[in-house]
């Protein structure tokens, strides 16, 4: 058997063993490879949603609450807010690795969305004929 065939081989046992995996995700489980990375198409590693709506936090409990919400986060998590929200655009923020630098910017940039438009919130049109 040349090196060709057993590629060849390799080859189709792998195909066979992705096709059973798709149609039965469990079997993961099974070769000890649960831990192993969700890959999309597009080729970068699936993010868990985030779980927490920093705004709806923020305008229930205020910054505390947002803070004690978000201090219970683990780094990756704060990232994933991070980039969801588009709260640092030069990505700056992917590469720090103190939770409470993190932290900080989440509810600056929340507190300053939450702001905007208030000079307008109270503002009422005057008919004048």
């Amino acid at each position: 058997m040349s090196d060709k065939d057993s590629a060849k081989d390799v080859a189709r046992i792998l195909r066979m063993l992705a096709e059973g995996i798709e149609r039965k995700p469990e079997l993961l489980k099974d070769l000890g490879l649960e831990k192993v990375a969700i890959v999309s198409e597009r080729g970068k590693t699936a993010q868990k949603p985030v779980d927490v709506d920093v705004f709806g936090v923020f305008s229930q409990g205020g910054e505390k609450a947002l803070r004690d919400s978000l201090n219970s986060l683990e780094l990756n998590a704060l990232r994933r807010i991070v980039r969801h929200h588009s709260f640092d655009p030069s990505k700056l923020a992917e590469k720090w690795k103190n939770k409470e630098r993190l932290v900080n910017l989440i509810i600056d940039r929340v507190s300053a969305r939450s702001d905007k438009g208030k000079a307008f919130k109270d503002y009422t049109f005057s008919k004048s004929i």
